[in-house]
């Protein structure tokens, strides 16, 4: 107003000057007629001489001191007036005494707000009468005006801040020197700051002796003052202000000095205090904590932690390591319930906890605050399944109820809750007898508090059953949201810039290298930097994190709950994975694995890997160890499927439970999802998944994949409709599974294959020595695997056809069929792959080393179905597959020998032109052996009859034959001489193409000399058609062997 002096502002002025005396004219029209008077004399003053306002104000003061409720209409008209520091000075001294009268108290509130709201001229001595003023009206006897007054209090202390706030900004420009201040407290040393910082600073520092219990040194003029107002005042300033602090050296002093000692010392009751201990036992009375004390430090530890953590480290480790201590069983239970609020508030805030991890944990000597956290929060949990809360009338009959005999029946209120009629169960954990409904509380990811929240609260409240459990429950969810989302976020940062850094380095120019390299050294820097927050981060957590979670998933009976456990333990399995933690990964996997099968059931991988020492392994929060608890047997769960275990001797039948089938679920996503980061794991999670196929009852089908079927032999499964209509559903997930293995990199997928085989090994050992159904899980899944990943077929193909051919050998006829059809199927698959045929008809051959005839048909009807459909472009693969037809023996059976007949009819028929002309030799000696077998006579003679088709065919195609024999006989003698080595072939030194005429007359001079009349017969007559006929092409030498060795 002072700045103002264009002549419309003069003229408002006066116009609102005149409004105001008029209505100070009309208040004081009968009670008080003098300043009436002065009133309406102003008026026409004002009209007049508007310069001459002065004598005015003198006026209004005088009558000011008449006491009443006019004297605050004069000073208000005064304020609006006058804007000079010493007239501000007057009218506080004015309203100061109105105030000891006990006068028009709500009037002088307002006008005090008014005073400094509306201009900033009240400093110093006046500032903190003013203040002392609306506090000591906050003390009265009047409800109404010591609420009134409070509202003031809290808005002239923020008006306070803000002016300092406005200040800063006005100044931002200037750079001061800081200068340091001494380490007392000594108060000259805010001579530094500027008029509003001091005003603040004084105002802040009186807070906190007050809340201290200590004399003020600037509110001089206090009579009385509540601690729990003064720490609500604290805390407002803190959270409202915090640059402040952080920018001003001197409130930064002030923090460090004032308020957290004030605060560590305010906490003492509260530690000392220890529930149900006798006071008598020590020298001293323990003072009890009082709710409304209490729950505004932990409001103020709060907001310090949250916004000062940088500048009070030290100071904040002491606060965590209270909060750790206020969750213990000994404590009052209201105590637990804030402190948990508390925690909450932490654990929505991932870079704060990443904070307390990097300031802590990973400094040699200090506390380890963030695992403290964790596992406290985990011993609560356990502890209020142990000890159910006293004064809950609900629990208290169920306190150490381990009825050892037979099954716990649930408390009488165990949320049955009756509706029309109906029943319907609420959400709730339940151990061991002990029932705690779950509350909806908040929604993820935020902390709303309601016991920190209670302000108007004198007596501690009583905290529903279930409160802090579902709080406790709501902080490791969102724990684990938060750091497992901000450490994959941060990764998935890392390694884009990775990519880029290496795009950009394929392509650099001569002057940017230096510069990339350096750039490069530096990112590297960095993510070893985050990857050590990352590793410790979980490392800290994780044994915390999954006995809490483990022992809750036990205790869960609502879908919702279990499904949000589930989610943590895989995302946190997932997490581990990325940042190849593998015990911690193992771990999670192995809690996911075992809430999938059945409570108890023997499964060696799941009990002999690391993490199975979990269950009997105790974890320390601050150094105290805390055991965890195993989980029960007694389920509250439907049981929706009864089926056999997978075991060598099953003893009777196994049940599984809704939960279980959520839990397979978790488990099919894990792998679906994850599969990459699982590398050993593979094994516990396909172990987990094969036993409870077996006890679903899902069979292998064509392809691999599983379709629900009856067991062959023992009592069959019992399945609810609700699983039958899941099997499906299951089934498809579970080849689903198997058929994104072809997005897995080469590494993870030789981890899925080896897990495989080591899984079927097992299902071989199990099957041994008896003829029982064998578990065909690993074997249908193999080959799934093999038929999708076919682009990338030689990198898995040696291990699993090994294992297949393993399987082939084995004494359980259903467990080699079905090696043999994992086998034929990936090689009828891959027969087209021209450039690996060798390899892929590898195993094919190595199958006629295996004695058991359904196997061996199994390879045949393999080949007939590979030349039928790919006869033609066998090339390189010939000598392997007429290598499988020569291998039948003549004690095989009549059956095999057929089937492999039929194969050589049809090359013989259809296949001679297209295949090299060095396996036309391999021809023969298959045709003659066949010749030889002596289980079917007719096969002996039509072999006969081919020995002649095939010498037709050398005599048409001679001249190409020849060619093509001399020059692979050119090749061969090369290499041959370059290795030093003679050439060694039958009837050397023969011609090549006379050697291949000189089999075939060898081959029927043998079966000239068979036993059987008929074959000798028609052998003779054949061998001397076929000289007769083609002798010519012989050469003159050739035809001395001719008559001494073949005939």
């Amino acid at each position: 107003m002072s700045g103002t002096s264009s002549p419309e502002a003069v003229k408002k002025l006066l116009e609102n000057m005149q409004s105001d005396l008029r209505a100070l004219s009309l208040e004081c029209k009968k009670k008080f007629p003098p300043v009436k008077e002065a009133a309406e004399s102003g008026i026409i003053k004002v009209k007049t001489i508007a310069a001459r306002n002065t004598e005015i104000l003198a006026d209004l003061y005088t009558f000011s001191y008449l006491g009443t409720s006019a004297s605050v209409f004069c000073l208000l008209t005064i304020i609006k007036i006058t804007i000079l520091q010493t007239a501000a000075g007057n009218i506080i001294n004015m309203l100061w005494q109105l105030m000891e009268n006990s006068l028009e108290e709500l009037k002088l509130l307002q006008t005090v707000l008014v005073l400094l709201t509306t201009n900033t001229v009240v400093h110093d001595e006046a500032l903190s009468k003013a203040i002392v003023l609306c506090f000591r009206l906050h003390f009265t006897k009047d409800n109404i005006t010591n609420n009134t007054a409070a509202a003031t209090v809290r808005q002239v202390v923020t008006v306070v801040f803000e002016r300092m706030v406005a200040e800063d900004e006005r100044h931002r420009d200037i750079i001061e020197q800081p200068i340091l201040v001494q380490g007392n407290s000594n108060r000259r040393s805010v001579s530094t700051l500027k008029p509003c910082a001091k005003d603040a600073y004084m105002l802040f520092q009186d807070l906190c002796q007050l809340v201290n219990a200590d004399a003020p040194y600037w509110l001089v003029g206090m009579t009385e003052m509540t601690r729990t107002f003064g720490l609500e005042l604290l805390e407002s300033v803190l959270n409202d202000f915090p640059q402040v602090f952080l920018q001003h050296q001197e409130f930064s002093f002030l923090l460090k000095e004032r308020v957290c000692p004030l605060v560590i010392k305010l906490f003492s009751p509260n530690i000392k205090f220890r529930q149900g201990s006798s006071a008598s036992s020590s020298p001293a009375p323990v003072e009890k904590p009082y709710f409304p004390i209490c729950m505004r430090l932990l409001r103020v530890v709060s907001v310090l932690i949250k916004q000062f953590y940088s500048l009070l480290v030290t100071e904040c480790e002491i606060f965590l390591s209270l909060l750790v201590k206020f969750l213990d069983a000994d404590k009052p239970q209201w105590l637990r319930a804030v402190a948990v609020e508390s925690i909450h508030r932490f654990c929505v805030q991932p870079q704060l906890l990443r904070s307390f991890c990097q300031s802590y944990d990973m400094k040699q000597h200090s506390t380890k605050v963030f695992r403290d956290i964790v596992n406290a929060l985990g011993s609560f949990i356990q502890s209020l399944f142990l000890v159910p809360p006293t004064g809950n009338p609900a629990t208290s009959n169920q306190a150490g109820n381990n009825n050892l005999g037979g099954s716990v029946s649930a408390p009488a209120n165990s949320g049955m809750v009756g509706i029309g009629g109906g029943v319907t169960l609420l959400p709730a954990f339940e151990y061991r007898g002990t029932w705690i409904p779950i509350l909806t509380i908040t929604v993820q990811g935020s902390a709303k508090a309601t016991y920190l929240e209670m302000l108007d609260k004198v007596e501690p409240p009583t905290i529903p059953e279930g409160y802090a459990m579902s709080v406790a429950f709501h902080c490791l969810l969102d724990l684990v949201r938060g750091i497992t989302s901000m450490i994959e976020g941060e990764l998935g940062e890392v390694e884009t810039e990775c990519q880029t850094t290496t795009e950009e380095a394929s392509s650099p120019t001569q002057s940017s290298e230096q510069q990339d390299l350096q750039s490069t050294s530096d990112q590297m820097d960095k993510e070893i930097v985050s990857r050590a927050v990352w590793e410790e981060m979980v490392n800290a957590c994780w044994c915390g994190l999954l006995a809490a979670l483990s022992l809750l998933l036990d205790a869960s009976t609502d879908e919702a709950a279990t499904e949000n456990i589930l989610k943590a333990e895989l995302t946190m399995a997932a997490l581990c994975g990325r940042l190849g933690l593998i015990t911690s990964r193992d771990a999670f996997i192995t809690a996911i694995c075992k809430g999938s099968l059945p409570p108890h059931y023997a499964l060696t991988v799941l009990n002999t890997t690391t993490a199975a020492t979990l269950s009997n392994k105790s974890y320390s929060v601050q150094g105290q160890s805390v055991m965890m608890i195993s989980p029960s047997s007694e389920s509250h769960q439907q049981v929706v499927a009864v089926g056999q275990p997978l075991a060598v001797q099953p003893q009777g039948t196994v049940m599984l439970t809704s939960k279980n089938i959520q839990c397979m679920r978790t488990l099919l996503n894990l792998a679906h999802c994850h599969g990459a980061v699982l590398g050993t794991s593979w094994q516990l999670v396909l172990a987990t998944l094969q036993h409870l196929v077996w006890i679903l009852g899902l069979k292998p089908s064509s392809g691999g994949a599983l379709k629900p079927g009856r067991a062959v032999e023992g009592p069959s499964t019992v399945l609810t409709t609700a699983v039958m209509t899941d099997l499906p559903v299951i089934s498809n997930i579970l080849s689903r599974l198997f058929e994104s293995s072809q997005y897995l990199d080469d590494v993870s997928l030789h981890h899925l294959i080896n897990a495989l085989c080591s899984l079927s090994l097992e299902a071989m050992d199990m099957a041994y020595g008896n003829n029982k159904e064998p578990s065909l899980f690993a074997v249908a899944k193999l080959l799934e695997t093999g038929l999708v990943n076919m682009h990338r077929i030689e990198i898995l193909w040696r291990p699993l056809t090994g294992h297949l051919l393993e399987v082939c050998q084995h004494p359980n006829s259903r467990m080699r069929e079905w090696g043999a059809e994992a086998l034929t199927s990936l090689i009828k698959f891959l027969a087209p792959f021209q450039r690996l045929q060798l390899l892929l008809l590898n195993p094919l051959k190595e199958m006629s080393n295996i004695n058991h005839p359904d196997i061996r048909l199994k390879q045949l009807e393999c080949v007939l179905q590979i030349l039928q459909s790919q006869g033609d472009s066998l090339g390189p693969g010939w000598p392997l597959v007429l290598g499988v037809m020569g291998a039948i023996r003549n004690d095989q059976g009549e059956s095999l020998i057929r089937t492999a007949f039929q194969c050589l009819q049809l090359v013989v028929t259809d296949f001679l032109p297209t295949m090299p002309c060095t396996c036309l030799q391999i021809v023969v000696d298959v045709a003659g052996s066949f010749g030889l077998h002596n289980q079917e006579l007719n096969i002996s003679l039509t072999s006969i009859g081919l020995l002649w088709n095939i010498s037709d065919y050398f005599f048409q195609r001679g001249e190409t034959i020849e060619k093509e024999l001399n020059k692979e006989e050119a090749a061969q003698q090369k290499q041959a001489e370059e290795k030093g080595v003679v050439l060694n072939r039958p009837f050397h030194p023969a011609p090549p193409f006379d050697c291949l005429w000189l089999c075939l007359y060898a081959k029927l001079g043998e079966l000239c000399v068979d036993p059987r009349p008929a074959v000798r017969k028609s052998a003779g007559q054949t061998l001397f058609s076929t000289i007769g006929a083609h002798g010519t092409l012989l050469q003159h030498s050739t035809w001395h062997t001719v008559i001494w060795k073949v005939l």
